[in-house]
């Protein structure tokens, strides 16, 4: 956390960054700097200029706040910051508050207004574009999450294949080499390769895949023992042919 060395040096940092501040909001200004690094957005990969929500008071306080926090206190973390931050966001005094609420509110409605003008002209293309791109990006990040998931309930890797375990062994060739050239020797070397050596890879992948169906198989009924249904996988119910069946065929 950031410590100031007496309460007058905090007292007057704190005075120097709410007055900057002041400055600012009694100026109207746009502040579009974001205090992280977020995710792209679909228009940002489609390259599509799409207008910035503005930053709501607490965010744009804090905003303005850490170009001076930062060269009094290079070290600190972001954790730290958003702390220090909040605490001088609480000891603001009402006024610059209202003023920063008041200022944001404008803004929001510039906001509303640019954002219809840049909706309407968005070709059908574009929106569909865009449309893609986020049902793209909503599957990715559930299948990150899944993953992690995964990983956190300790759930099996499934093993290489018998061509991925013999590039295992040959990884001392890769060093200078592009990564396309690497695996164009990789593929001819494993072609090239006699069938005596190929069965070995062959018969160690059987093995590790075996092994593997025991632990998964182990795995999913833990999950459905404690209610995780949801991460077994669904297998085809064989419906059992009666006699009555039978005899109507």
């Amino acid at each position: 956390m950031y410590k100031m060395s007496s309460f007058t040096q905090l007292s007057r940092l704190s005075n120097y960054l709410i007055g900057g501040y002041k400055t600012a909001v009694h100026g109207r200004t746009f502040i579009t700097t974001q205090v992280c690094n977020y995710a792209k957005s679909a228009e940002q990969k489609l390259g599509i200029e799409k207008p910035k929500r503005p930053l709501t008071p607490f965010f744009k306080f804090m905003t303005q706040m850490r170009p001076a926090l930062l060269a009094k206190n290079p070290g600190i973390t972001s954790k730290e910051a958003i702390a220090w931050s909040s605490k001088h966001w609480q000891q603001l005094d009402a006024e610059t508050k209202a003023q920063m609420a008041k200022e944001y509110e404008k803004d929001l409605e510039d906001y509303k207004k640019i954002k219809e003008i840049y909706e309407s002209s968005l070709t059908e293309e574009q929106k569909e574009d865009i449309k893609r791109v986020k049902e793209e990006m909503a599957a990715a990040k559930e299948k990150r999450k899944l993953k992690a998931e995964y990983a956190e309930l300790g759930r099996p890797k499934k093993p290489m294949s018998s061509y991925f375990l013999y590039i295992q062994t040959r990884k001392d060739i890769f060093q200078g080499k592009h990564i396309k050239e690497y695996q164009k020797k990789m593929r001819e070397d494993w072609l090239r390769l006699p069938e005596s050596e190929r069965v070995k890879f062959e018969k160690q992948a059987q093995q590790l895949m075996e092994k593997y169906r025991k632990d998964i198989e182990a795995w999913e009924l833990k999950m459905i023992s404690i209610g995780r249904t949801d991460l077994v996988r669904t297998k085809p119910v064989r419906v059992k042919k009666t006699a009555n069946s039978k005899t109507k065929q």
